[in-house]
């Protein structure tokens, strides 16, 4: 019995002592916090607080970003472990009996809101921006692009974007670009005398931040016997078709296994989307692309290019055909400079049998220009499309090959 009565006794003396010593971890927190305010300290650790309960708002289109934040919150609440000290500047309001601060994650992609008694004990705290790379869809909320929120002083709300996007990770032909897929409100948010989150306002806000321009697609083909290559482009921006005709084709398809397209000067082939339509029983293997480099030398007004000289041809490049749809890809700079090696009296031959002997010296004709045999320019003449297929009759290539127009 004796012993009993001393286990209770000292029990009753551990929770005397225990609630002193949380009243002194409150009212340290006070006093911490008017040091931090009067400039007589840097920081303070919000680490010794009770976890927090986290505020969500259960309104239309919110779901995906409750659901991601239910998978970091222990039954609702949040450890104050997870962020770094606050600093005077996260302090943004100090009422009679209440202080709201920012709170930010030590890995710094998240930003919320705490509302917490000036003793210490939090109130509640609110997931005001969030930030996540590129998954299949990036999320975030924000003012801006640059803002995480706003803090509009004299109303005492937090102004901020919930913003949803992200890109179809394969295109189609229904839908063929990769533009923002974007759900957008804005929000303020406030905080009542109880230190309770409460929005006083939601709307939605439509293309305020990622606006995009009509696009109304038009669809070029290039078929051969086996298979169909498509290139959309947009009929309100005739530049970016690659070429004009709706269907292009070889009198004779089954005779040719490459088809020439001069491109127009300034014509955008790199980062371009191209859709496969096999025939029945074909299957697509690979997809790659190659470019080509020559010589030509520019003049006033005029040009000469060695097109049937010597050419750099680049490795293949696997462009990673996925569901039959592929997008070319860009080079260095470096790569459309590359050129093989030659002697200085083969450039000669070979500039006199392009340029003709005219050109070489004198290098101005008359009143025009003329190529300039000092100043060659190495150019890229040539992108060609290889598609690896096979079917009923074995396995194939065709060619898709872009003549590139180095001059207006």
């Amino acid at each position: 019995m004796k012993k009993h009565h001393f286990a209770i006794a000292f029990f009753f003396l551990f929770q005397t002592h225990f609630l002193k010593a949380q009243e002194a971890v409150k009212i340290d927190f006070t006093v911490a916090l008017e040091k931090l305010m009067n400039n007589q300290t840097d920081s303070l650790s919000l680490a010794i607080l009770d976890d927090v309960p986290a505020k969500q708002f259960n309104q239309e289109g919110w779901e995906f970003f409750n659901l991601r934040e239910n998978k970091e919150l222990q039954n609702g609440r949040l450890s104050m472990n997870r962020f770094r000290p606050i600093v005077k500047e996260d302090v943004i309001e100090v009422r009679e009996d209440l202080v709201v601060v920012l709170l930010h994650e030590r890995n710094q992609r998240k930003l919320r809101l705490l509302s917490l008694k000036l003793n210490g004990d939090p109130i509640e705290s609110f997931l005001l921006h969030d930030l996540y790379g590129y998954l299949y869809e990036k999320n975030f909320r924000a003012y801006s692009l640059q803002e995480p929120y706003r803090y509009d002083q004299d109303r005492k709300v937090f102004e901020f974007y919930q913003l949803i996007y992200g890109y179809e990770r394969i295109p189609n032909l229904e839908n063929p670009t990769q533009d923002p897929i974007y759900l957008q409100s804005f929000h303020q948010l406030k905080i009542n005398n109880q230190g309770l989150f409460e929005l006083v306002l939601s709307e939605d806000t439509g293309d305020i931040m990622f606006s995009r321009k009509k696009n109304t697609p038009s669809i070029h083909e290039v078929a051969f016997h086996e298979l169909s290559i498509l290139c959309v482009s947009n009929k309100s921006n005739p530049e970016s078709t690659l070429w004009p005709e709706e269907y292009m084709t070889h009198g004779d398809m089954d005779s040719h296994d490459s088809i020439v397209i001069p491109l127009a000067y300034g014509a955008k082939w790199d980062n371009r989307f191209f859709f496969i339509q096999p025939r029945e029983n074909h299957q697509i293997l690979q997809v790659s692309q190659r470019h080509e480099n020559i010589m030509m030398f520019p003049g006033d007004g005029t040009s000469c290019a060695l097109r049937h000289w010597k050419r750099y041809q680049s490795p293949w490049r696997n462009l990673h055909c996925e569901e039959n749809f592929f997008m070319t890809s860009s080079y260095n700079p470096e790569d459309l400079q590359r050129f093989p090696a030659y002697l200085p009296e083969e450039i000669l031959v070979a500039f006199r049998v392009a340029c003709g002997d005219e050109n070489i010296a004198p290098f101005y004709h008359e009143d025009i220009a003329v190529p300039n045999l000092e100043h060659p320019r190495i150019v890229p003449d040539r992108i060609i499309i290889e598609i690896e297929y096979v079917g009923p009759e074995g396995a194939g290539k065709k060619h898709l090959i872009f003549e590139l127009a180095n001059s207006c």
